[in-house]
């Protein structure tokens, strides 16, 4: 049976979310402090994740493994077991290997998503946030937090991260959509400031390939 994957915007919302946390008590002060002054050093990112979704009309569950690679400029690199989504900035290139078929679009910011940017500014007035406990994470303690949106426009029901505090990263992610899907992240491993090329993040046609541009 063919697999569908969710939408690669989706995919980046997980990703990049480790980048920003806002909470509402003092402690969640001077975390978003110490995510801030990491975020403005950040010039390139790797994070290896594993997502899980279990879609709430059938009870169906799928699962699949993926590398994101990100860079300043609204550049990044998503790479599936089937399917490549790359952007420079400027253009969006989808590739799915199955059917040889590209897909290329202008890339659009949107000022509700979850760019790094926006998340930064915007987290501590959209959501309200609960610290709901602790849990190990591969022998790391982790703080547990559940994000509820404001707005009546968001994408998502609620968002829980598992944070690891020592590293100031996020080590697990769920979010539970309007169509009650519920994802969950695993982010497997991140690296950071490697020095990722630009030609990273401009997609060159296989041959073969069927092209639809949409630009």
């Amino acid at each position: 049976m063919k697999r569908t994957h969710p939408g690669w915007k989706s995919i980046i919302t997980a990703s990049l979310v480790f980048l920003a946390l806002a909470f509402a008590d003092e402690k969640g002060d001077r975390i978003i402090e110490k995510l801030q002054k990491k975020y403005h050093a950040v010039k390139d990112a790797t994070v290896s994740f594993t997502q899980e979704v279990k879609f709430g009309a059938t009870g169906a569950e799928q699962s699949f493994s993926g590398t994101l690679y990100m860079k300043n400029g609204n550049r990044y690199r998503i790479e599936m077991e089937d399917q490549t989504i790359v952007t420079d900035g400027e253009s969006v290139w989808r590739y799915t290997g199955m059917n040889k078929q590209l897909l290329i679009d202008k890339y659009r910011e949107d000022p509700r998503g979850f760019s790094a940017e926006n998340i930064l500014v915007n987290i501590p007035e959209r959501f309200t946030s609960v610290v709901l406990g602790k849990e190990k994470i591969s022998d790391r303690e982790t703080l547990i937090l559940k994000l509820t949106p404001k707005e009546e426009r968001s994408a998502a029901k609620w968002m829980k991260l598992w944070i690891d505090e020592g590293e100031v990263i996020v080590k697990k992610i769920q979010i539970l959509d309007l169509s009650d899907n519920l994802m969950i992240y695993s982010i497997d491993a991140i690296s950071f400031n490697t020095g990722l090329s630009a030609k990273m993040f401009h997609f060159e046609t296989p041959d073969g390939a069927n092209v639809i541009d949409l630009r």
